[in-house]
This record gives C-alpha cells, sequence and structure tokens, in this order.
C-alpha cells in the first residue's frame, strides 16, 4: 500500500462514515436557456462565501438498527473540510476536499493523512450514502450543460450532461428545481450505461437574507436495495470568517 493514498480495501475497512432521459450518456448539447437553468442554481447553493453545518445524518439499511453519526462541515469556495463528531469509533475521522481530484482522509487509528485514492470517491465514508464525488461538486455550471425538459409554475426539470473537459463525477444528472428561487429539490444521478443510481431530495429551506439552505438532505442508494442517509442540519452559519488554514492537510491532524 502507497503511504500516500488510501486503497480500495483500506477505505472499504471504514465504510460503517449539486435527465427523462434513461439511457446511456450521450455528448453534451448547447442549450442557452438551461445553462442559464443551471447557472440560476449555482447561483442560488453557492452565493455564501462560506458556510459551516453541523449535521446529525441517519443511516438506513434493511433489516438493520438505525446508525446514527454527527459531523461539522465548512464550506469555503471550493474546499469542503469534514469532521465526524459522533459516536466513539468514528470521531475524528476529517475529510478534506480540495477539488473533484486532490481530497484527503484522517482516520484516527492510523494517526496519519492520507490522500484518497481517485477510484474510491465515488463509495459512501462511514456507510453513509453520501459519497466524496457527491461532495466534491461545487458548480454545475463548470462540470454540465443543460437542457431544460419541462416546467410548470413552480418547477422546472433539467436535464443536466458532463462537459467533455470536466472532472464531473457523474455524466448525467436529472435536476427538478424550485423555480420561485432557483433550488434544487430533487437530483437524480446516473452512471455511463444509464443506470438510476442515486436520488437526492433536498426539504425545509430556510434563508439566512438571500441566502438558502435544506434543513433536511436525503440520499437513497437504489443500486443497494434503497438504502439511505438522511442529513438534519442542526447548526448553519453564514459567512463567518474561516481561514484558509482550515482547508489543509496541518488542519487534518490538528487537535488529534
Amino acid at each position: 500500500m502507497q503511504p500516500s493514498s488510501i486503497s480500495r480495501s483500506v477505505w472499504a475497512g471504514f465504510l460503517g462514515l449539486g435527465l427523462l432521459c434513461a439511457g446511456p450518456a450521450s455528448e453534451a448539447r448547447a442549450d442557452e436557456k438551461g445553462d442559464k437553468a443551471i447557472a440560476a442554481v449555482d447561483g442560488a447553493i453557492f452565493k455564501a462565501k462560506t458556510q459551516y453545518f453541523e449535521y446529525e445524518a441517519t443511516i438506513k439499511v434493511p433489516d438493520k438498527a438505525d446508525r446514527k453519526l454527527s459531523l461539522a462541515v465548512y464550506m469555503k469556495d471550493e474546499k469542503r473540510f469534514s469532521e465526524f463528531l459522533a459516536p466513539s469509533d468514528v470521531k475524528g475521522t476529517k475529510v478534506l476536499i480540495l477539488s473533484p481530484s486532490q481530497m484527503y482522509v484522517y482516520l484516527p487509528a492510523f494517526k496519519k493523512v492520507r490522500r484518497i485514492a481517485s477510484h474510491t470517491t465515488d463509495q459512501g465514508f462511514m456507510g453513509m450514502h453520501f459519497t466524496q464525488d457527491d461532495q466534491s461538486i461545487s458548480s454545475y455550471k463548470k462540470m454540465y450543460t443543460g437542457v431544460i425538459t419541462s416546467q410548470t409554475d413552480k418547477q422546472i426539470k433539467l436535464t443536466l450532461t458532463k462537459k467533455a473537459d470536466s472532472e464531473a463525477p457523474y455524466p448525467k444528472l436529472e435536476m427538478t428545481v424550485e423555480k420561485a428561487r432557483n433550488l434544487p429539490l430533487e437530483t437524480k444521478f446516473y452512471s455511463d450505461s444509464g443506470t438510476h443510481l442515486k436520488t437526492e431530495t433536498r426539504s425545509g429551506y430556510t434563508c439566512e437574507k438571500d441566502i438558502c439552505s435544506p434543513g433536511e438532505l436525503k440520499m437513497v442508494d437504489h443500486t443497494k436495495s434503497g438504502q439511505s442517509t438522511t442529513l438534519l442540519r442542526k447548526v448553519w452559519k453564514v459567512n463567518q470568517d474561516i481561514p484558509d488554514s482550515r482547508f489543509s492537510k496541518r488542519a487534518l491532524e490538528e487537535g488529534s
């Protein structure tokens, strides 16, 4: 095992931690209205300079007792820093995302920072069904081109197709957006072959001035008999000072 990267076997050992067509992903098509709609979603959900969250996560697996975790998440620009707060067997585990291709994890059992191997970023962490790939999306308009497939007075449905030169983790998405505030309500994730992999729903939005955040996020994994993870927001702080030093490999080890 290379010390600078965490392999699939090690990563899997710690599992327990923003398209109506279901066919194969096609090449991105230019659509001015669709791209403007994607840009509007970006403007709505990535408007804050910084955000801090604390979540309670509930992991549901058929025939097993629910598992609960708590975690803190710091966000600034494209960077994400997450720390697990409870229970005791995961406390102190930290994840740093600098870009879709640059991610690090601190595992207390090893007392070392390790780079997350690219072939493991599509896996859940600590049993959660939100993956590092999901968390790496910090701009839909940079990664996807869009087509409006339908709309009503209240909602817009978009097909998002991966741009050829982007690091988008999924080739195709279907997104249902609240028209009034450009906020995503549901996102479906598809594989290269058109398989519907997962569905994320966002609900209970509240706003601090013109910045809005869902009170609840739920991810259902359709490849695992409908297993799911629900994140319930407990704390939310907007545009407070978060130093750049928070998003560093050194910060992963601090306090450990």
